[in-house]
């Protein structure tokens, strides 16, 4: 009698897991990087690419983001999903310069800092930025199937991509230890230097206005309640295209944990 109970209870939480047309909706913090492929030196200025490369690579850092979600599935059978969706996708990294701060041109928008002693912590934190809006299609497979069933919970894997349109790229300026005229936090525009006879030439650097992400995630979910789950989703995202071409061409790819609900709409 105790083994027919525990079938009669697996059999119930099968059934309640596999909805036939669910919502989604979730926030993904999340960290990503600068992989950098080329580099575009202002070698009459004094410049090279292997300068640029061990400046970059010493100084760059990953950034904490936030992605929005939200999704729409279809059951194709008892343990597949087709998996529709819109994001709101924030992508960058984080460049540090630190000391040597006197008669340091920060950008060119912004000027020089003539301070004559260096003190202290004094760090200036550029931060490559972009957001994307884009549009999630993707298959996601249970992996716990028939003959293993978790107490209240199913594990899930996906694949998809996501292409996606570039809504804004800026530089964001962050200063520590000092302050500017402008103060400690500014957004300005990324250029290329390029020194020519009459002096030196900035053009604004190249944005790449759409994109296309590959992701992979595994998701855990837990049954809150008969109309409502809960879940958290190791997301990784390669992007197919460079986020900017300019001094550096730069990729960001991203990883994060997506957590959300999940609300059947049968």
């Amino acid at each position: 009698m105790g083994a027919l109970g525990c079938v009669a209870a697996v059999s119930g939480q099968v059934s309640e897991k596999k909805w036939d047309n669910v919502m989604t909706l979730s926030v993904t913090p999340a960290w990503s990087t600068g992989w950098i492929t080329a580099y575009q030196p202002d070698l009459k200025g004094g410049y090279t690419e292997e300068q640029l490369r061990d400046s970059f690579s010493l100084a760059d850092r990953s950034l904490q983001t936030m992605n929005f979600n939200l999704g729409y599935a279809k059951k194709i059978n008892g343990y597949t999903n087709f998996v529709v969706g819109l994001s709101l996708v924030n992508t960058g990294f984080t460049r540090v310069k630190e000391g040597d701060m006197f008669m340091y041109v920060i950008h060119p928008d912004v000027g020089v800092y003539a301070n004559l002693v260096s003190a202290g912590l004094m760090e200036v934190h550029y931060e490559f930025r972009s957001k994307y809006a884009g549009a999630l299609f993707a298959i996601e497979k249970r992996l716990d199937g028939s003959r293993f069933q978790m107490q209240s919970a199913s594990m899930w894997y996906q694949v998809g991509v996501m292409p996606a349109v570039l809504l804004r790229q800026n530089l964001q300026i962050h200063t520590v230890g000092f302050t500017m005229p402008q103060g400690n936090d500014f957004t300005v525009t990324d250029y290329v230097a390029n020194t020519v006879d009459t002096g030196v030439v900035l053009t604004r650097s190249s944005a790449v206005s759409a994109n296309a992400f590959i992701t992979a995630a595994m998701r855990l979910e837990y049954n809150l309640d008969p109309k409502m789950h809960i879940f958290a989703s190791p997301r990784l995202m390669l992007p197919i295209l460079p986020s900017n071409k300019g001094v550096q061409t730069y990729w960001s790819p991203q990883i994060g944990c997506e957590l959300g609900l999940r609300i059947p709409l049968d």
